[in-house]
């Protein structure tokens, strides 16, 4: 019977309440009023002859010196008030706030007094907040006495969070004075870091100078100077500087890297191809650049500057970008393409002419690190309204057009040997098409070609050196953009042209599957975009101005398009309304974008 009962009776329901995080908070704030008002305190605590009233529970609760004290029969369990030696009233005092707060207030050196009071009466929740607020008051005039202190306490994550911090203001330790200071352990933990933000030769002096500062020993410097990057440093400094310091030219080793580095510099044109540690930049940061471009109103011309956006495009930044550096002319409607993160600008327009008359074949390199110029061998052909990217240590340029009508061609940049050579051309003459590069492939689509937009896609392969058709996009265009992301490849915007050979916009979207050679519709663009520039950046494509054909007017507009979510958004407006402007992201050094912003 009791069986069926029990059978028959429904199962109970057990769940969670809801958990209110700001109920500890509540029960802080009563515990420290009762503190404040000494009501049921029932112990008081004595440092330095000053006096604290508290509650045993509460320090029990948080310390195990104070548990071993209250709870094993010690004599402090039952007296009323008890004397902590080792410890500065001031320190016990910010202890007690921060047990019973969760915060406090700090000035000065009152860190180490409270880390001292917390590590003697092994209060962890006050360790931990002294951990995580170690640091807050610490300049390059008083750094090692948190060094010291670090140490003491075996703060370990407190010690790396410092070298960080050497790293980005050993130009200011040097000029304190404090260099000196320093360990052969941190120097090289420091030569180490991402975080140095120094030019290389200030690395250098900075470096030498903490040598004859600390060391005498020989071994000392070949180690720190190992990890100098010699190549990083101009030739004229390298000559000038480094090579006058006695030991660097005495010392056959030292002598052997900076030699090499001199080596490096002779022959600029294979430079992207060296990709060792010391060519690279220590500290940098990521952004969007803008080169040149065509301006259409109100004041029609070409431009020369190099901008650079902040970190984060915003309305308000599109309006603010930031001058990197200049061309040494003007261009429009040029590629560019970053290799090894040196910026080459191939051909483009050096007028405002409508059909690619002024189109030249000049190849000019960026040097970010070094802020240069190099004159690349230029290419076979003039051309611009083409296309140009990099595959396996190569540049390819394909198509476009310049003044005696439209290419079939296509080329390859061998920086090795800083020469161009013809590769097949492609099946027809294009100009006004997009392309990308994915996996060991070079894919372009659309464009001018026979009198018409068309929607062709064809597909190069370096290794067989042949071109093959792909399935079609799903609609005609000329003047669009096309990137490769998250293993697809995207098209928006462009042109095409309607029964009366006028230019009509083309809105949509489309998304291209390599692996199945299929194209799909996606979101459509809500504004016009033609002779517009794409750049993927940050897990978004941004498609930035060109021409509006609906208005026929300049596109200042921004549109950005989320891969995750599939949603276009308009970000904002640019100053002025360009076309034939080249975008791309480069990594710049740290030192020169502090310098920028």
């Amino acid at each position: 019977m009791a069986e069926e009962i029990a059978q028959d009776s429904p199962a109970i329901e057990v769940c969670r309440v809801e958990e209110r995080p700001e109920h500890g908070m509540m029960i802080l704030q009563g515990l420290n009023k009762l503190k404040n008002d000494k009501i049921l305190c029932d112990v008081t605590l004595i440092a330095e002859g000053q006096k604290f009233e508290a509650h045993r529970v509460v320090l029990v609760s948080c310390s195990d010196y104070f548990r071993s004290m209250f709870t094993s029969g010690m004599k402090e369990s039952t007296q009323k008030e008890i004397e902590l030696r080792g410890i500065t009233s001031k320190g016990l005092d910010k202890t007690l706030e921060i047990i019973y707060t969760s915060t406090t207030s700090l000035e000065g050196d009152d860190i180490f007094d409270v880390i001292a009071a917390a590590t003697h009466l092994q209060v962890t929740p006050v360790i931990e907040f002294c951990e995580r607020n170690f640091l807050s008051g610490m300049n390059t005039t008083n750094f090692y006495d948190f060094i010291n202190t670090a140490k003491l306490y075996s703060m370990n994550n407190a010690l790396k969070q410092i070298d960080v911090f050497i790293a980005r203001n050993l130009m200011h330790i040097s000029k304190e004075g404090t260099l000196h200071l320093l360990t052969n352990e941190q120097m090289v933990n420091c030569l180490n870091s991402d975080q140095l933000g120094l030019k290389e030769i200030d690395i250098f002096h900075i470096t030498w100078e903490w040598f004859l500062l600390n060391s005498n020993q020989e071994d000392q410097a070949i180690e720190l100077m190992k990890l100098i990057r010699f190549p990083m440093i101009n030739p004229a400094d390298l000559v000038q500087t480094v090579q006058r310091v006695d030991m660097m030219m005495t010392n056959p080793e030292l002598r052997q890297m900076v030699l090499s580095a001199l080596n490096y510099h002779v022959v600029p044109h294979s430079q992207p191809l060296e990709k060792t540690f010391n060519v690279q930049l220590r500290s940098f940061v990521e952004r969007l650049v803008s080169v040149g471009g065509r301006e259409i109103h109100p004041n029609p011309g070409l431009h020369d500057e190099i901008l650079v956006f902040d970190s984060k495009i915003t309305s308000n930044s599109l309006l603010n970008r930031t001058e990197l550096a200049s061309l040494p002319s003007a261009l429009s409607h040029m590629q560019v393409v970053v290799y090894n993160n040196f910026l080459y600008v191939l051909g483009g327009c050096t007028t405002q002419c409508a059909h690619g008359e002024s189109a030249v074949n000049s190849v000019l390199r960026y040097d970010p690190r070094f802020d240069t110029w190099f004159q690349v061998c230029p290419m076979i052909n003039k051309r611009a309204y083409f296309f140009a990217g990099v595959l396996n240590d190569r540049i390819y340029t394909v198509g476009g057009k310049f003044k005696d009508g439209s290419l079939a061609t296509a080329e390859a940049y061998n920086p090795t040997d800083n020469i161009w050579e013809p590769i097949s051309p492609m099946p027809m003459s294009y100009h006004a098409h997009a392309g990308a590069v994915y996996g060991n492939f070079i894919y372009i689509s659309g464009g001018y070609s026979g009198n018409h937009f068309t929607p062709d896609m064809q597909r190069y392969d370096p290794a067989t050196n042949q071109w093959e058709d792909m399935a079609a996009m799903l609609t005609q265009r000329g003047w669009h953009v096309m990137c490769a992301a998250q293993d697809k490849l995207y098209v928006f915007g462009g042109c095409n042209l309607n029964v009366n050979q006028q230019a009509m916009p083309v809105m949509q979207s489309e998304c291209y599957d390599p692996l199945t050679d299929q194209w799909t519709i996606i979101a459509p663009l809500s504004v016009s975009h033609k002779e517009a520039s794409c750049v993927v950046y940050n897990d978004h494509i941004y498609v930035l101005g060109g021409y509006n054909v609906q208005t026929k007017t300049g596109q200042k507009l921004v549109s950005r398009y989320d891969l995750y979510t599939g949603i276009w958004e308009t970000v904002g407006a640019l100053p002025r309304s360009l076309t034939g402007v080249g975008y791309c992201t480069l990594k710049l050094p740290a030192y020169n974008i502090d310098e920028v912003d």
